[in-house]
């Protein structure tokens, strides 16, 4: 019964195993490291989504633990990214980001909103960068003329899986500490309506890119 109660309450952990299960299945059929490095991300941190639904499921304050996992989605995607981006101007600039976010993570944790309370702050900057990047990849795709058929490119559909997720994700996150304050009720809903198909929505995405996966060398 409690396992029923489980699922029925996390229904989108549902499309969280299912992503997870494609990128194992997937791991040994590619080749190409950083489809294999990517594969490894989401199978960890699926991981770890599970644990903080689990801790919500059972009362308990989890904030901290989706501080650590948005900690490291948003310091590890940018190094995805900036494996296939080509314009140099835009790998400097995530390699500037990649010194400077963990700095303000850390200054945000000590002095601003601490640990144990949803890091809204950093999570914005962070999430808002990782959507340009994911603009700037689907820029670069657009406008190259070698690109032959985009819905058979992994790092497309992953791509726009960012793009909508951050979309939806950043303004929410952004007025949250209004939304609790002022209209709690509305951001329950919101979450639990929007939010939620998001998430279905978003790891959906990332497993149409993991089955486009074929055996490559670079």
């Amino acid at each position: 019964m409690v396992i029923f109660e489980f699922l029925k309450e996390f229904y989108t952990l549902f499309f969280v195993w299912l992503t997870c299960l494609t990128a194992i299945a997937v791991f040994r059929k590619t080749q190409l490291l950083s489809y294999r490095w990517f594969a490894v991300f989401i199978v960890f941190i699926s991981i770890l989504e599970t644990i903080e639904n689990y801790m919500a499921f059972r009362g308990i304050n989890n904030h901290f633990f989706f501080n650590i996992i948005f900690a490291l989605e948003l310091t590890l995607l940018p190094l995805f990214f900036k494996y296939w981006l080509h314009l140099l101007k835009v790998k400097k600039i995530i390699t500037v980001f990649l010194f400077t976010f963990p700095v303000l993570l850390l200054v945000n944790t000590i002095w601003i909103q601490g640990f144990y309370t949803l890091q809204t702050y950093t999570y914005v900057l962070g999430g808002s960068f990782v959507l340009l990047l994911s603009v700037a990849y689907l820029r670069e795709l657009y406008t190259d003329e070698e690109t032959h058929n985009i819905f058979r490119n992994p790092v497309f559909w992953f791509s726009i899986a960012y793009l909508i997720y951050f979309a939806v994700f950043v303004p929410y996150f952004g007025m949250l500490n209004y939304l609790v304050k002022n209209q709690l009720e509305f951001a329950k809903n919101y979450y639990l309506i929007i939010i939620d198909a998001t998430i279905c929505l978003y790891n959906i995405l990332l497993t149409v890119g993991f089955l486009c996966m074929k055996v490559k060398t670079r």
